[in-house]
């Protein structure tokens, strides 16, 4: 089905601020880790829906989960994300993303601010015309605040990033080693409110002007223990993105989260 250039225009406008957290370049995991010191299995879920029917039929599907696992020695933690996210229209799809992210780390010592990570991501994108991207690396994560401080949270991390990537126009493949560094920070002025903002730099280590960026910050509020509405303002930017693909994109997005 044909749409008149107007048309499209607007729907390009309303992908860019609809496809959430799936359609950007780099996965912010930080903002998935739930806030707690007890051991054992924690989880949540996030489902997005939306429908339309007037002229053209339209819909819109955004779905998640998030589960982690804090082992009794205080040490080990593991965490696996996913998310998904779908826009459709008589028939067409206009946007489908999807990912899933797998990170592990160790504390080194009792005492000690510094964790070894390793994680591992696969990713599609048919905004950005990635076919496939799968990625892992492995390096260090700083705690930069003492254990003292329960209501602001600063940490900073560093790591080596192998990446392959596969691209659906033109068709063609890369293999990529990267620096993946990032900033995080967590805010808990309340019991039920966070703001958390992180920021990730990615340059390629053999060409370090040739770099990724990108920020997401979010404002939690607390509905009940369970529920939570979160809003969400990220910002991606890519020095040399494929063809057709603008350097840097950003989304806006309100929605619920369940905790359990």
């Amino acid at each position: 089905m044909h749409f008149h250039r107007p048309i499209r225009l607007w729907l390009s406008a309303l992908l860019l601020v609809c496809t959430a957290a799936a359609s950007a370049q780099i996965v912010n995991i930080e903002k998935k880790r739930i806030p707690t010191a007890t051991p054992g299995w924690f989880g949540s879920v996030e489902f997005n829906f939306a429908g339309s029917k007037t002229t053209k039929s339209t819909l819109s599907i955004y779905a998640g989960g998030t589960l982690e696992y804090k082992a009794p020695n205080e040490k080990d933690f593991w965490l696996f994300d996913t998310r998904y996210n779908v826009i459709s229209g008589d028939n067409e799809k206009f946007s489908n993303t999807g990912y899933g992210y797998l990170l592990y780390n160790r504390k080194l010592g009792p005492d000690s601010p510094f964790k070894w990570e390793i994680f591992s991501m696969l990713q599609y994108n048919d905004l950005t015309k990635v076919a496939a991207r799968a990625n892992a690396g492995t390096g260090i994560r700083i705690k930069l605040t003492p254990e003292s401080y329960k209501n602001a949270k600063f940490y900073f991390g560093t790591a080596y990033l192998f990446e392959y990537e596969e691209l659906t126009e033109p068709h063609d493949y890369t293999n990529e080693q990267r620096l993946s560094s990032y900033f995080t920070f967590t805010l808990t002025p309340e019991e039920n409110v966070s703001f958390i903002s992180t920021t990730y730099v990615q340059p390629l280590l053999t060409k370090p002007s040739d770099y990724r960026f990108s920020n997401e910050t979010t404002l939690s509020l607390g509905i009940t223990k369970k529920l939570v509405l979160n809003t969400t303002f990220s910002y991606n930017f890519d020095k040399v993105p494929p063809a057709g693909v603008p350097n840097s994109t950003y989304y806006f997005l309100n929605g619920l989260e369940i905790n359990f």
